[in-house]
């Protein structure tokens, strides 16, 4: 079985890093796909060996995110004609399966995908306000994350789809598959990640009211919507992963709606039901 995985990356360095290390130590870097937004000598460098797409840069406007989903979509629909699995994403969320001893490409072929699939989203969050040692396994400083429907996203496909905007939902109707956990990493305190959502803000601050009514409103808001989710977190129970897939998956079939041709998650109902993720002791170590 064939698998590729595709992301696109802007001055993510430590995202970047995880991810590579992550995806190329199970399929190699030969299968993995970097878009290299705005052509950045240091990505391409960081990079070698996987297959990296320099594309043109331009400050971002109102309809940036459903154009960046378009070209995802269609970049990963295409590789999905010579690949059995691809998995598409932002660099800040990595999938791993719950169940221990098993990584997540030998849990895909153990379990293969039909049509596109999404995995359960959670939010991840540092176990101690230290910053992270990215000499140590991640998941030992940071193990435990909160259910979120925004991030249970169709990534796991098997052939040509069209993604919604920051890939949250898509046009086709898509599987779950609670057994596997997207995490999320973007409130992890990795190196320079507080100079990145301070250059965000201001990204969003001096774009057009227009464009600042769209995705950018929350890199203007980042600190905000931290609080609010990590408000979530700190009083959701507590459920240890080998549980977990049994908790959510009634938790997110019941979350489905279809706005217009889009299918996707009720986030607001996700929320209401949420739980906190424990991972396994033996899942730790995966990155």
């Amino acid at each position: 079985m064939r698998i590729a995985f595709v992301t696109m990356v802007w001055q993510d360095q430590a995202f970047l890093d995880l991810w590579l290390r992550y995806y190329g130590a199970m399929v190699g870097r030969a299968h993995l796909y970097v878009l290299n937004h705005g052509g950045d000598p240091g990505t391409a460098a960081q990079a070698e060996g996987a297959n990296v797409l320099a594309i043109p840069r331009d400050p971002p406007d109102a309809r940036f995110d459903q154009r960046r989903w378009a070209m995802l979509s269609d970049i990963a629909s295409g590789l999905s004609r010579i690949y059995d699995i691809v998995v598409v994403g932002d660099v800040d969320e990595l999938i791993l399966p719950l169940t221990p001893g098993l990584s997540l490409a030998a849990h895909l072929q153990a379990c293969p995908p039909q049509g596109l699939s999404a995995p359960a989203g959670y939010e991840l969050f540092p176990d101690q306000p230290d910053p992270i040692d990215l000499r140590r396994p991640v998941l030992r400083q940071a193990g435990e994350g909160v259910l979120s429907g925004a991030y249970s996203k169709p990534c796991l496909l098997t052939g040509p789809v069209r993604l919604g905007a920051g890939g949250h939902g898509s046009r086709t109707r898509f599987a779950l598959r609670p057994d596997l956990a997207l995490l999320h990493l973007r409130f992890l305190p990795l190196p320079g990640q507080e100079a990145r959502r301070r250059e965000r803000a201001a990204l969003a601050r001096a774009a057009s009211a227009e464009a600042s009514r769209s995705f950018l409103a929350g890199w203007r808001r980042a600190e905000t919507v931290q609080a609010r989710i990590r408000a979530r977190f700190e009083v959701a129970p507590r459920v240890p992963s080998a549980m977990a897939a049994e908790r959510a998956g009634p938790i997110l079939e019941a979350a489905r709606r279809q706005k217009g041709a889009l299918h996707g998650i009720d986030m607001q109902q996700v929320r209401r039901a949420a739980f906190r993720l424990v991972l396994d002791e033996a899942l730790r170590d995966l990155f």
